[in-house]
């Protein structure tokens, strides 16, 4: 296998956004709506799937101290110009917020949401007599299709699996299994893997903020505190439980700081990147170790994802923490074996997670994901695998990921408007 091929795939699934990203993804479609007006939009219509609605209703949007799916709208209009990328976010001053907030109040947006589990954001901005209208889908930056008072000028409309061969270099992951993602680690050249290095310091200095203090739920000072009473051990598993949470905990607090998002997440990047470190530093891997378990795994993570989906009812970190137990048993020399028993451990405890949107309490789930990964890992080194014969694991790990999506597309697809339903009783 050409490894550059596959570096080209794991780097395309990674982009650097401040904020949690569906909101920005919905601010950077209508930014680039409004950017084919020749004057500031006066409406916005928008059409958006239920995990976009679900992603983007509690979280605050970064620079504004609150949240809103019509605020990201409107800041995304206000902020419209060419050049734009899932950073929007860094430009948004007060004064934006305050007149956002006043065209928010005076009816600007509609939204509608569609009852799909998939990546759909649709815009319609008008400024007096003219029309731009734009659809962004199957990831949060690929606009496929613009038109301006009915005009196209962008149609890149495909099948799923078109769009995603085309962006990844037509590797397709599904087709290789976890047993060559593992021969590929120890055969890959560590030199071509310091992409994943800059990743994890980017998502590690996030991590050091959100340390200082709590934010949100504050998952990680709460642990610190808890160890320096006597309450909770000073050990690997609550440091690898801790540190990613705590990067969360800042980035769904809205903070100011981007981080290196995986498969359109950025929790699930943080859920990717910073376990297996923190795991690496407090086992004493070496780094070399370290980055081709995180080569390992992220391939394993894009597996998984591309069967449950970019956005589905299933926890992304619950996914991005069984790469992360795999990757913590390749660092402690396990066989492939070991390996797989690792993640038929994590899929066998807790991939019943389900996601109830982006808000504070991700990182408590960032949490249980990171330290589950530890005990799956430990518990496989030590001969202890869940069976085939319990609930929805099978015979490979590949087959207990394929059953996982059948649950994730066939069984839980009422849980994104159930959970909608939820959000806006509580008003």
């Amino acid at each position: 296998m050409d490894m550059n091929v596959v570096i080209n795939a794991i780097k395309a699934e990674m982009k650097p956004s401040m904020g949690c990203t569906e909101p920005v993804a919905i601010a950077l479609a209508v930014s680039r709506t409004c950017e084919m007006l020749a004057n500031p939009a006066e409406k916005l219509d928008m059409v958006i799937s239920s995990n976009i609605f679900k992603n983007a209703y509690s979280v605050q949007i970064p620079n504004t101290g609150t949240c809103g799916i019509e605020l990201a709208c409107v800041l995304g209009s206000l902020l419209a110009k060419p050049g734009n990328t899932m950073e929007i976010c860094a430009d948004i001053k007060p004064e934006h917020v305050t007149k956002a907030q006043e065209l928010v109040k005076a009816g600007m947006v509609t939204v509608k949401v569609l009852k799909s589990s998939g990546f759909y954001i649709e815009c319609t901005a008008t400024s007096g007599s003219e029309t731009a209208h734009t659809i962004t889908e199957d990831a949060h930056d690929n606009m496929v299709f613009a038109e301006k008072d009915g005009k196209v000028l962008v149609d890149d409309r495909k099948t799923e699996e078109v769009a995603e061969v085309k962006e990844e270099g037509g590797f397709d992951v599904t087709q290789h299994t976890f047993k060559e993602f593992y021969d590929w680690a120890n055969e890959v050249d560590v030199a071509d893997l310091q992409f994943i290095k800059e990743a994890i310091d980017m998502n590690m200095e996030i991590a050091k903020i959100g340390m200082e203090k709590k934010y949100c739920f504050g998952v990680g000072p709460t642990i610190q505190n808890l160890i320096s009473k006597g309450m909770m051990s000073n050990d690997v598993v609550n440091a690898v439980r801790s540190i990613p949470a705590a990067a969360a905990d800042f980035r769904m607090w809205g903070g100011s700081g981007s981080v290196m998002t995986f498969c359109g997440s950025g929790n699930q990047g943080i859920s990717t990147t910073l376990p297996m470190a923190v795991f690496a530093d407090k086992m004493g891997i070496p780094e070399e170790k370290l980055l081709r378990a995180e080569f390992m795994a992220m391939l394993m993570i894009m597996y998984m994802k591309k069967h449950v989906g970019r956005l589905s009812p299933v926890c992304g970190a619950m996914v991005a923490g069984t790469g992360s137990a795999a990757g913590m048993t390749y660092m402690l020399g396990g066989t492939y074996e070991q390996i797989d028993g690792a993640v038929q451990n994590m899929m066998g405890s807790v991939a019943g997670i389900f996601c109830d949107g982006a808000k504070g309490g991700c990182a408590v789930k960032v949490a249980a994901c990171a330290g589950e990964a530890v005990y799956a890992a430990m518990y496989s080194m030590d001969g202890s695998f869940i069976p085939v014969t319990d609930g929805i694991n099978s015979t490979k790990a590949e087959d207990t990921a394929k059953n996982l999506a059948k649950l994730s597309h066939e069984a839980l697809d009422g849980v994104d408007m159930k959970v909608i339903e939820i959000m806006q009783e509580k008003k």
